[in-house]
């Protein structure tokens, strides 16, 4: 048997951190999408567990990947391959994503009857997006991820996505580090544009916070270039997803998202992506 899942990546519509916590992660409102920007994972039976990935440096005894399966079923076995087409590091949850397949692969692969509650459970423990990104769509997430409330597809159903330069793999640390209590926010603004959707009415996206924006170009000093080349290829607006450095700006139609994509060139860090849907 060989099974195959697809781990696409995430955007965040709007995100706000709310708070520290007493435990020391922070917890988030954040309004959530799949895009079709995705890894492959392929999942074989094998005699131990293993992992090769295309990248080399992420083929680790810490990935994700594994440490989802080790959750799952800590006496299974299984040869893993992971094909990387989501930049590492970029705020696009790439690793949360490979983790959420991890998850639906082997429970596949291995004949599992974990409930869905118990893969939720097991998706909290791996990281804040990878509850969502079991099933991904849109999505209101509050907490640290772990509460989800799907919303409908949207209207805007293209997205360019834009990474200026490789992330450092501490970047989302260094992120929460440098905010200030100044910079939290209580979760109004996202959780308005989540009813938005529900009601399936314009959203003020141009105006959608992300509390990273106050620390992100001090740790991405590329941004205000990338932001002025998204504004010269004709984007209504471009906005930063996760901590960065990703940007990324949604339109109605591939048209237009064509033409934005093909203007900011850079072709191996531009991406013009469709939204998806939730998995079922």
């Amino acid at each position: 048997m060989r099974v195959v899942e697809r781990a696409p990546a995430k955007i965040n519509l709007a995100l706000e951190v709310v708070r520290r916590r007493p435990d020391g992660y922070h917890d988030l409102v954040t309004v959530f999408q799949t895009v079709d920007l995705a890894d492959e994972l392929t999942f074989e039976p094998a005699d131990a567990l293993t992992l090769v990935c295309d990248d080399p440096e992420l083929s680790t005894e810490d990935n994700l990947v594994l440490r989802a399966a080790r959750r799952l079923a800590p006496d299974r076995a299984a040869r893993i391959t992971l094909t990387k087409r989501i930049p590492v590091a970029a705020g696009l949850g790439g690793g949360s994503a490979d983790a959420a397949a991890g998850l639906r692969g082997l429970r596949r692969l291995w004949g599992l009857h974990t409930t869905e509650g118990e893969l939720l459970e097991h998706a909290a423990a791996l990281g804040a997006d990878v509850p969502f990104l079991l099933r991904g769509g849109t999505a209101l997430a509050e907490g640290v991820g772990e509460r989800i409330e799907a919303l409908p597809a949207l209207q805007e159903g293209w997205a360019v996505l834009h990474t200026p330069e490789a992330g450092p793999a501490d970047k989302t640390a260094r992120a929460f580090k440098a905010l200030r209590p100044e910079h939290l926010t209580n979760g109004s603004f996202t959780r308005l544009l989540a009813k938005r959707i529900h009601a399936q009415v314009s959203l003020p996206l141009a105006e959608a916070p992300n509390t990273f924006e106050a620390v992100a170009d001090d740790l991405f000093p590329c941004l205000a270039g990338a932001r002025a080349r998204f504004a010269a290829a004709g984007a209504p607006w471009c906005r930063l997803t996760g901590a960065g450095p990703t940007l990324f700006t949604l339109v109605a139609d591939e048209a237009r998202a064509r033409a934005i994509t093909e203007a900011l060139g850079q072709p191996d860090r531009t991406w013009c992506v469709r939204t998806l849907g939730r998995l079922d």
